[in-house]
């Protein structure tokens, strides 16, 4: 835990030495947070790093303006695992790209169904909903970040996914007590916005085949007014499912790495409770933890070869002592896009692992899902980053 005086000192000086950045009116995006959420023993319920703003997902990088990178990500893990992917601009490159969709089914009819339209990235903000789109591949959200709709157009595919019950696990990592920062000296953000959970859909194929689709669902929103700066060498997230019969705890992380070592680490723990005799329901959600750079309370070790993972969060006297545990044995590689500038980012699903945690005073063990983002900087001045 952090001292209180200490804490307060950092904030003021960091006040000093970031300037304000212009992104849309009404977002959260590096404004003062001056507290984690430490919510293992239930009294505090939320904080402004997991409110969820309806005006964080949309574009902070103007289309119009040929600088910057922008990135919205959207998996889901149930019928297929399925990767959407709205772009604007290069993270590793000043050369401004047209704006880029990305779509990945994978298992469709025995096959993979892979495909990328490029356009311009247009937005909506309008009172009662909010919607980015490039092309036909449009995201939709309501005014409350409450739900989302998703309708994807692409080689004869049409696809269709629509959010209905969520685990209210919105996020904001927070690097020098800032919501969103994701690096202390530079200008990159990013968040889980949109609350996640269920989702239900339909993919439609050349074929003439209407899939039903349903399953877990969650989104990324990243971007930055400039390229990633030259120091940043390796950025890994993750969202990860741990569910048994009686509860779903949601865990969500970003870890950054610099080539000079340092190693920033945001993290969230969130528990939702299904409705009783209704598989695709929940009953009640909240946040447990949702903390930057505790070393006390959060813990996180990723194999570089197997991306296999091990993370814990510190229990308390609600749970017996007994931590929350995520451990991933091997993850299956879905697939890699390379930014113009040579950045790679590679995405992987989570296929086998257990989580264990306290429920109502008992040790329960449960299985895992999830996917696994991984981006990896380009090789700059002749040294290959690693």
């Amino acid at each position: 835990m952090f001292n209180s005086q200490l804490l307060v000192a950092t904030v003021v000086m960091a006040a000093f030495i970031r300037s304000v950045s212009s992104f849309q009116p009404g977002t959260d995006y590096d404004t003062y947070k001056t507290t984690n959420l430490y919510n293992c023993t239930g009294n505090v319920l939320v904080s402004n790093v997991t409110v969820p703003n309806a005006v964080d997902t949309l574009p902070q990088i103007e289309p119009s303006k040929c600088h910057g990178w922008e990135q919205w990500t959207l998996f889901l893990h149930g019928t297929f695992p399925i990767l959407l992917r709205w772009n604007q601009g290069d993270p590793s490159s000043h050369v401004h790209s047209p704006a880029q969709f990305d779509v990945l089914v994978v298992g469709v009819n025995g096959t993979n169904v892979q495909g990328n339209v490029t356009g311009n990235l247009s937005y909506t903000n309008n009172k009662h909903f909010k919607r980015i789109a490039i092309g036909e591949n449009s995201l939709t959200w309501d005014s409350d970040a409450l739900w989302y709709n998703v309708s994807v157009s692409i080689d004869g595919y049409r696809l269709q996914l629509d959010s209905f019950s969520a685990t209210l696990d919105a996020f904001h990592p927070s690097v020098a007590f800032h919501n969103g920062l994701l690096d202390q000296f530079g200008d990159w953000f990013g968040s889980v916005p949109l609350l996640r959970g269920h989702a239900t859909g339909s993919l439609y194929t050349p074929m003439h085949q209407n899939i039903p689709l349903h399953g877990l669902s969650g989104m990324r929103h990243m971007f930055s007014k400039n390229p990633l700066p030259s120091y940043v060498n390796k950025y890994t997230g993750a969202t990860v499912w741990g569910y048994s019969t009686a509860f779903y705890d949601s865990h969500i992380f970003y870890h950054t790495e610099t080539t000079n070592g340092t190693v920033h680490e945001a993290a969230f723990l969130g528990r939702a409770i299904p409705a009783h005799g209704r598989g695709n329901a929940f009953a009640s959600a909240w946040a447990t933890y949702a903390v930057t750079d505790d070393s006390g309370l959060y813990h996180l070790s990723v194999d570089a070869a197997t991306k296999g993972m091990n993370a814990s969060f510190s229990g308390c006297s609600n749970t017996n002592d007994v931590p929350y545990l995520f451990n991933i044995s091997t993850s299956t590689l879905l697939g890699e896009f390379t930014d113009v500038g040579g950045g790679k980012t590679s995405y992987y699903s989570i296929v086998n692992g257990t989580t264990t945690a306290s429920f109502n005073g008992v040790v329960k063990n449960g299985a895992l899902a999830g996917i696994l983002e991984e981006y990896q900087a380009p090789s700059r001045n002749g040294t290959k980053n690693t």
